[in-house]
């Protein structure tokens, strides 16, 4: 006879329980995916949620100085029979003296007038000679001494200088002449 015939019952079983794995694995499979769903999302979500900054900031301000020269210790002398003033005056108003004017009289060829003054520095910053411009009608001749084109002078820093007016022998009696001083500062560099 040959090999016994299965029954049906056995081949209805073995069916059912392949079945029940099949859906058992397809169960399986939907949890891992939803866990794996899941653990993405919470992914995104931490890492947007632990993600950490930090910032340097830097501040800050400059206060300028101020540049500010000034006439102190001012004195004169004449050659006989002349007499000359010196006049301070404050043009900016910062209560310091920033012009001299000098006035001589009775002046005659070969006669004089000198000032001698101090600059001083009362700014917050060195004061750098920029510029000197001298200028004088031809019958006197100026000359400034003491202090050059370049020139630095440290913040409280006194410079001694001298201005000489010579009246030439060209001078004409009963005349006025005048002569200018310009000392420029900036700065510098």
């Amino acid at each position: 006879m040959g090999a016994p015939v299965k029954g049906l019952g056995d081949e209805l079983s073995l069916m059912i329980a392949r079945k029940e794995r099949k859906e058992s694995e397809y169960k399986m499979n939907k949890k891992l995916v939803g866990l794996v769903a899941t653990v993405l999302a919470l992914s995104v979500i931490g890492f947007g949620y632990a993600y950490w900054t930090e910032t340097l900031k830097i501040e800050g301000s400059v206060a300028t100085g101020e540049l500010d020269v000034e006439f102190l210790s001012i004195d004169k002398s004449c050659s006989d029979y002349m007499t000359c003033t010196v006049d301070g005056i404050d043009t900016d108003l910062d209560y310091d003296i920033d012009k001299l004017v000098v006035t001589a009289s009775g002046g005659y060829p070969s006669g004089w007038c000198n000032v001698t003054f101090v600059i001083h520095n009362c700014g917050s910053i060195p004061a750098h000679v920029k510029t000197i411009t001298i200028t004088s009608d031809p019958q006197l001749t100026a000359t400034l001494t003491g202090i050059v084109v370049s020139q630095k002078i440290a913040v409280s820093e006194n410079v001694a200088c001298k201005l000489e007016i010579h009246v030439e022998g060209t001078a004409a009696e009963n005349t006025t002449y005048t002569a200018s001083v310009t000392i420029e500062f900036d700065q510098g560099t």
